[in-house]
């Protein structure tokens, strides 16, 4: 018995300790594992990126962009008319400075073209950093919110409606009338209006939302483009346009232009892939009786040419004057200077009997004229100050004190013939070597009036093979920011929670990214559709800022 007693009592002690050596001991909280450390290559990569990012290094960068531009407006650059003038009025000190900087040619420097890159790199990483989220917040909307959500939002209204069926038709038919505008007919499209209704199967309440111009959220973008666009057109222009002069005289041809830097430096000449003939020159002068061309005594200058483009076959006219460049295949010419050397642009003649005083009067001028008995005739030169040094003709000035016309008479016998004021024929007329040039047959050529012009133009002309891309950029600038402020997009939400009495308490939110006010009286609009507030906390308007972190999706 004894035996039989012992057995049982061993037995359970043996499966207690079996289970207590199988069960293993509980183990000790073990630290949060922590992520492995970046690279440093990787980790400087990551902050040099993010710091070019950075809104406010853009706008500190544009910032720069800008005040350069500013200065390469203000100072007098390398290539363009009067800048040997103004380097000669520089001080020592200055024009080193200047050099130092790069300020004499900002638009073809390392640094300016390095900050187009800078900013172009700014704008493209803010893109696509923020990019993915706005474009989230135009294809999913908040479709389902709460009481908190609608806590959160700047425009809210809270009323409970026993007849809720007709007073949400009615809310509904309020928002497309306030909201869905004109375009939307046109253009049907989702991202112009639309309204989405949802329901909340936890808790049985229904959300409305209507919305319109979501687009709107992606204008930015749209002005990104439109800066790398002109950025890009610069950055062109600076790495391989150039400026310079060219003097056009009628009659002569152009196919090149100089660019003049500092006085020790060479002048640089750049060929052009056309010609530019000069066919007429003319100054518009406030008093044509005054022997002066100065700028105090003009209106205008006008240059006429044609552009001989033998790479694409074809002759085009070419009109430059004050304030109207011309531009042909990323080259703009406009008026510079002229050269204050008197000439003329048309001469008028009288051919005098031997005796009178008087004749048949005539204007020649460049192109031939017919004249009866001379034939055609055109004006060769103009001769301001008239001097004859060895039967050759020259100008002691170019004053107009002592003018005379070099008419070529063109035809079987060619010849040329000078017209000179009557005044000066009777002082140089008897000189035997004039007689045969002032006089045809019996009659004598007398010149009683010139129009007055300076010997030639200074065209500024600049290569810019950017300027177009330039100019795209613009229009999609102004287009683009259009779009950002004279558009807004607003969202208005509708919440329907029924009660436990039969009724349901309405919410209405809202909220706009601009133009706070015009949607304010929107909203005002629609929320008069419901009862009277239900509670005081419950405003129509409200300064809070918008937080949809609380909407339940």
């Amino acid at each position: 018995m004894a035996v039989s007693l012992e057995a049982p009592s061993a037995a359970p002690d043996t499966n207690v300790d079996a289970t207590a050596k199988t069960t293993p001991p509980p183990r000790a909280p073990q630290p949060p594992a922590s992520r492995p450390r970046k690279p440093l290559l990787e980790r400087a990569l990551d902050g040099t990126l993010r710091f070019l990012s950075s809104v406010k290094v853009g706008v500190f960068l544009l910032a720069l962009l800008i005040v350069a531009s500013a200065l390469g407006t203000i100072i007098i650059q390398k290539g363009t008319s009067g800048f040997t003038e103004y380097y000669a009025s520089l001080l020592p000190a200055e024009r080193e400075l200047y050099e130092f900087l790069g300020l004499l040619d900002i638009y073809h420097t390392r640094w300016f073209n390095l900050l187009l890159l800078t900013v172009s790199l700014n704008i493209v990483l803010a893109s696509i950093d923020y990019f993915p989220a706005a474009w989230r917040y135009v294809r999913k909307p908040v479709v389902k919110i709460n009481q908190a959500f609608v806590s959160r939002q700047p425009f809210k209204q809270v009323a409970q409606e026993s007849n809720v069926p007709a007073v949400v038709q009615a809310l509904k038919t309020a928002a497309a009338e306030q909201l869905r505008p004109l375009a939307h007919r046109i253009l049907p499209l989702g991202a112009v209006y639309r309204t989405i209704e949802t329901t909340n199967p936890r808790d049985g309440s229904v959300t409305v939302l209507t919305e319109c111009h979501a687009w709107n959220r992606l204008t930015a973008y749209g002005v990104h483009i439109a800066l790398l666009t002109i950025f890009g057109g610069a950055l062109v222009s600076g790495l391989y346009g150039h400026k310079g002069t060219t003097r056009m005289v009628p009659g002569q041809s152009a196919n090149t232009f100089v660019s003049f830097g500092a006085p020790d430096e060479q002048p640089q000449a750049f060929a052009m892939p056309f010609t530019l003939v000069c066919t007429d020159i003319e100054q518009n002068l406030l008093d044509p009786r005054k022997p002066d061309l100065s700028a105090q005594n003009t209106l205008d200058w006008h240059t006429r040419a044609i552009i001989k483009d033998e790479q694409r076959q074809v002759e085009i006219p070419a009109h430059i004057h004050l304030n109207h460049p011309f531009d042909y295949r990323g080259y703009r010419f406009f008026q510079a200077s002229f050269d204050n050397f008197g000439s003329a642009r048309s001469v008028n003649i009288e051919l005098r009997p031997a005796g009178s005083e008087t004749g048949t009067a005539y204007v020649i001028r460049r192109e031939p004229t017919d004249i009866p008995g001379l034939g055609r005739v055109r004006l060769a030169d103009f001769i301001p100050d008239v001097t004859f040094q060895g039967g050759r003709v020259g100008s002691a000035s170019g004053e107009y004190r002592r003018p005379m016309a070099v008419l070529d008479v063109l035809g079987d016998n060619p010849r040329q013939l000078y017209a000179l004021p009557a005044e000066g024929l009777e002082t140089l007329g008897n000189a035997p070597f004039l007689k045969a040039k002032t006089e045809v047959g019996d009659l004598r050529i007398v010149m009683t009036d010139f129009e007055k012009v300076s010997s030639g133009h200074i065209l500024q002309v600049q290569y810019d093979p950017g300027v177009t891309t330039v100019y795209l950029g613009s229009a999609m600038l102004i287009i683009a920011l259009w779009l950002v402020f004279f558009f807004a997009h607003q969202r208005l939400w509708i919440l329907v929670e029924p009660m436990p009495d039969g009724t349901a308490r309405i919410s209405l939110a809202g909220n706009t990214n601009r133009n706070r006010l015009a949607f304010e009286k929107r909203f005002q609009a629609i929320a008069a559709t419901l009862s009277p507030p239900i509670a005081s906390d419950h405003q129509t308007t409200s300064h809070a800022p918008e937080d949809e972190s609380a909407a339940t999706n």
